[in-house]
């Protein structure tokens, strides 16, 4: 087993009694055999300490931690704390209700194994609609590339890869950084983003290895309302806009132009033009090239009001 690299699977829990054991049997009914399965639970309040502290009896890979006071509540403060615990030369993180296939991990570490210059592999996934429906997303084809390549795929498409779907070797994650635990909302994506830039060689892997639970995820979010849902999730989209302003290669074109666009037909279709203009700096582009006077009329007079309104207050 020495000389098998170990993969660190990191899984924050808060609230899951009634399905984090599907998610556990499916990390131990795999393959591949040297992992370790490190569970942070975030402050739960239901049973699920109690259950997790009886299901890790049933092999030593589990290690059942609590999130301490030091890091911030939530997912991202679960899964910091997670990896500081990792001793893995790969790592991949999971949500409490996703479900991994039998021969992902191996695939996955198989892949990386084969080449050393490779960082961060990837599967096709499912979305679970409901108990009874299921759907394949299918897989983002590029066969290997850099992880700009994969950005700017994900930019043309309209796609989207989630954690569970990835293996990342350990090396990435000192230059990408951790989650940020400031963020409550597309908390996934930023962090994605900022490991992909730091990819100088990818690939994927021609499996279905991945489900992911739609009727849960709605759950995650449920504390807020609507409009807070799309506040804090522009507010991640900046986050990652600064990190694209202070690159020198101008190397995310299709990236850009995929996402903001989309973000911006989508906000106009709802009519939510007080959106746009309160995040006009993420929109700029879109909004210069706006052709349509139905929708400068209501833009631009929001624009002029907040541009005085910043004025007066400085």
């Amino acid at each position: 087993m020495n000389n098998i690299p170990l993969i660190s699977i990191i899984i924050p829990v808060y609230n899951r009694v009634d399905i984090i054991s599907e998610t556990l049997d499916s990390v131990l009914s795999q393959s591949y055999q040297n992992w370790e399965c490190i569970i942070v639970d975030d402050g739960s309040t239901d049973n699920s300490w109690d259950f997790l502290s009886e299901y890790i009896k049933k092999d030593s890979r589990f290690h059942l931690y609590k999130r301490p006071n030091n890091r911030k509540s939530g997912g991202c403060g679960a899964r910091n704390f997670g990896y500081l615990k990792s001793k893995g030369k790969y790592v991949k993180w999971l949500d409490s209700d996703d479900i991994i296939e039998k021969e992902l991990v191996e695939k996955e570490v198989q892949k990386l194994e084969e080449n050393r210059e490779l960082k961060f592999v990837y599967c096709g996934m499912t979305f679970l609609e409901d108990k009874n429906q299921q759907r394949n997303s299918g897989l983002i084809s590029l066969e290997s590339g850099t992880g700009i390549q994969l950005l700017n795929r994900i930019g043309i498409i309209r796609e989207y890869i989630l954690p569970g779907c990835c293996t990342i070797r350990k090396t990435v994650i000192p230059f990408s950084g951790l989650w940020n635990e400031e963020l409550k909302i597309n908390q996934d994506g930023e962090f994605l983003f900022r490991v992909l830039i730091n990819c100088d060689w990818i690939a994927s892997i021609d499996y279905i290895g991945f489900r992911y639970r739609l009727e849960n995820a709605n759950k995650i979010t449920s504390g807020y309302n609507d409009s807070e849902k799309v506040i804090l999730k522009l507010k991640s989209w900046q986050l990652i806009d600064s990190q694209i302003n202070i690159r020198k290669e101008n190397d995310l074109e299709d990236y850009i132009n995929g996402t903001k666009n989309f973000l911006y037909k989508y906000h106009l279709h709802l009519r939510q033009y007080k959106i746009i203009t309160e995040f006009h700096e993420l929109f700029w582009k879109q909004i210069k090239e706006e052709k349509r006077k139905r929708i400068l009329v209501k833009l631009l007079p929001m624009m002029v009001r907040r541009c005085i309104s910043a004025h007066l207050k400085f």
